[in-house]
């Protein structure tokens, strides 16, 4: 018995159910292929999202001024800001590491009620009104004069991370 010999109906069925297996095929990997891109992105964001949180909390996570041997930690949570941050952030870290590196006292704080303000909307969170008064961040009080660094002159070391995985 000869394939053609099954007659139209036969012949038919069996094309459309050929066809549908490849337009399923074709389905299925395109919708696995979304959600790799999906999870991939949402990584990315988590990951962005958290390293913010962290140059945040090392910028502003203390209401009492910062030592002298923080400014390693500081200057490491510019270089995630300039990494992950928005056009507007890194603008903002860059001037503040261009204080560091004329040996000024740089201003954190438009960098931290940006960030803030960013993680705020990033999380869902309603922004803070505008009223409320929150006192400037610990680090805004880091150097104080003929202070730059460690007692020896140089950069303090950067202070340990208990936010790594």
């Amino acid at each position: 018995m000869r394939f053609a010999d099954l007659g139209p109906l036969p012949l038919s069925i069996m094309v459309s159910l050929g066809i549908a297996v490849v337009i399923l095929a074709v389905r299925v990997f395109v919708l696995v292929r979304m959600r790799q891109r999906h999870q991939r992105e949402n990584r990315q964001e988590t990951e962005r999202l958290r390293s913010l949180v962290v140059a945040y909390r090392s910028l502003a996570g203390s209401f009492t001024p910062a030592t002298a041997d923080q400014r390693g930690q500081l200057e490491e949570a510019l270089a995630e800001v300039v990494l992950f941050g928005t056009v507007r952030q890194v603008e903002l870290a860059v001037g503040c590491v261009q204080a560091i590196q004329r040996q000024e006292a740089p201003g954190y704080q438009a960098l931290v009620d940006d960030l803030r303000a960013d993680l705020r909307d990033q999380l869902g969170l309603e922004p803070i009104p505008s009223e409320l008064h929150i006192p400037a961040a610990g680090p805004g009080r880091l150097r104080q004069p003929g202070r730059p660094g460690n007692a020896k002159g140089g950069a303090a070391s950067p202070a340990p991370r208990d936010d790594v995985d």
